[in-house]
């Protein structure tokens, strides 16, 4: 079945448009009332990444320079690719830690086992090949005592590191500590409702009148980001689009605002902390100790040592049974019989590990040769944030900035200077704009954050406390003395049962509604909670009488 809601609606009749309409536009191009239009308009601005433009006359102008077309980010194509990355990823990551864990330390024991083998049908004989696999050993050996023994200054401890030790890693298992090794630290995970949560809060804060810069100095998000993160959440949370008679838009949540009388409204505690108290930082190589990634690297390239040599002597499998079998015979006689002859290539012991063993060295090698590109852009994450903050954190806002000025916020925050590239992007990503003045000097103004800053200051000094305030508290389930739970309805009086078919609603909506007598007069909001002993029955009438007057 179709969906016939508002904006399907106006996305079909949208379908080939692009350019700017207004509300009335959108009503007369897909039959839809003014306020559904209006509704409708507001869902695909945010989904479709539109813009919003104010008249003289105070009206909204919808603007889709590139139409119905969703955000690169949003697009269906990008949401299933990173979906079916991250099971692919996370399918690899789950084999190759069983994989790593258990071969990397397994292939280092076979080895190990093969030759001393070697070693020992090597004999008497000084000019064997094999004589120096004990010389070999005897180094790995030597290698891991003076790397982990107590005294060492790469020992791994049991407290804080001090010095130029290491604290153990206690908490992490082994396989995870090699996994580290191989694909890097895991990332942070990440509420995917916390950058709303933050929004929301900052909203509160702000008596329910904020602008897309309020929105940025939470988040970091560009400002088109903000305004269509804004244009869900009014659709989300009945807000509202205010425009001033100069022209300036901004964004009303007064249903967000209403709080019980008990809580305190002011509480500072959930005041989200600008995005420039965040700063970036550049993930680790490995997540792991000095002492864990040695470990792991001596024992990686043990087994690619041993592999390549595997492979540069043709020792199959085939002939290295016939090895161990002659050493386990102790007779001497049998070593003067040829091994069998080479066929093929040694699998097994030989191209398996040895190109899994440099794998495990490519993959570190390769996040080494990326880091220095991750490294930039995190620089310019906070270069990004340091702008924010020179632009944002200001109040009055100030509304014209030097290119110096703009750099050296940005090399504060970053550690290195910016491009003009870099400087004119976070501009445009501001809502900025770039002017030559008369004496040739180039500035950057934001001339939009400051009308809007000023128009949020006069709203909300307007606004009064009230709109926060949920009221008196007329009924209470804790007055009856139970809580609401299935079957605790009590039905003491026979007018209290509704009729077979009439719902309570409707019984309740028929009735008259009672009013309590006080020195203002009558206060048709306060029922009379003694006439209604049952408490669903009085809640159903509160609703209805509630619903009654907001249609008054």
């Amino acid at each position: 079945m179709p969906d016939t809601s508002p904006a399907r609606v106006l996305e079909a009749a949208l379908a080939n448009f692009r350019g700017e309409l207004t509300v009335a536009d959108a009503s007369t191009r897909s039959g839809l009332p003014l306020r559904d239009a209006e509704d409708a308009l507001r869902v695909l601005a945010a989904d479709y990444a539109g813009h919003l433009a104010a008249t003289s006359k105070g009206e909204l102008i919808y603007s889709f320079p590139r139409g119905l077309v969703k955000p690169p980010e949003t697009r269906l194509s990008r949401r299933v690719g990173r979906a079916l990355l991250k099971v692919a990823s996370g399918v690899v990551r789950f084999v190759v830690r069983a994989w790593v864990s258990v071969v990397l330390v397994g292939y280092a024991l076979v080895f190990l086992a093969v030759l001393v083998a070697l070693a020992f049908r090597g004999g008497d004989d000084r000019d064997s090949p094999w004589e120096g696999v004990g010389v070999v050993l005897r180094m790995i050996a030597e290698a891991l005592f003076w790397t982990f023994h107590p005294f060492s200054p790469l020992a791994l401890r049991a407290g804080p590191s001090s010095g130029i030790g290491f604290a153990r890693h206690r908490r992490v298992p082994f396989y995870e500590r090699v996994n580290r090794f191989v694909f890097g630290p895991p990332s942070a995970k990440i509420d995917p409702r916390e950058r709303e949560r933050e929004i929301l809060a900052e909203i509160r804060r702000h008596r329910g009148r904020i602008a897309p810069g309020d929105v940025m100095r939470v988040t970091g998000a560009s400002r088109e980001e903000a305004e269509r993160l804004l244009l869900r959440l009014v659709v989300d949370y009945q807000g509202d689009i205010v425009v001033s008679e100069a022209g300036v838009i901004t964004y009303t949540f007064v249903d967000l605002r209403t709080t019980s009388d008990r809580a305190d409204r002011t509480d500072r505690a959930g005041v989200p902390a600008p995005v420039w108290h965040r700063p970036v930082a550049l993930p680790p190589l490995t997540g792991n100790g000095a002492g864990s990634n040695l470990l792991f690297a001596v024992i990686n390239g043990f087994n690619l040592v041993a592999s390549g040599f595997v492979l540069a002597n043709d020792l199959t499998l085939e002939r290295l049974t016939a090895i161990v079998t002659r050493v386990a015979a102790a007779d001497p006689t049998l070593a003067a019989f040829p091994l069998p002859a080479v066929d093929g290539i040694p699998l097994a012991l030989g191209a398996v590990p040895f190109a899994f063993s440099l794998a495990l060295f490519a993959f570190p090698l390769l996040r080494l040769v990326r880091r220095r590109g991750e490294a930039q852009g995190v620089a310019r994450q906070n270069g990004w944030r340091g702008v924010l903050r020179q632009v944002l954190g200001h109040s009055p806002a100030k509304v014209e900035y030097g290119r110096d000025e703009l750099g050296r916020a940005w090399e504060a925050a970053s550690g290195r200077a910016a491009a003009e590239s870099e400087l004119d992007a976070a501009v445009r990503d501001l809502g900025g704009t770039v002017v030559l003045r008369d004496d040739g000097a180039l500035v950057y103004q934001f001339d939009v954050i400051g009308r809007e800053l000023e128009e949020l200051l006069a709203q909300r000094s307007a606004a009064g406390d009230e709109e926060a305030i949920a009221g008196r508290v007329v009924f209470s389930s804790a007055d009856e003395g139970s809580g609401i739970r299935e079957g605790s309805r009590r039905t003491p009086m026979a007018e209290s049962v509704p009729e077979r078919g009439e719902s309570p609603v409707a019984r309740s909506a028929a009735a008259p509604p009672a009013v309590v007598e006080g020195g203002g007069g009558t206060r048709p909001e306060k029922l009379l909670l003694e006439e209604h002993r049952d408490p669903v029955e009085f809640l159903d009438r509160l609703m209805a009488e509630s619903e009654r007057r907001r249609r008054d």
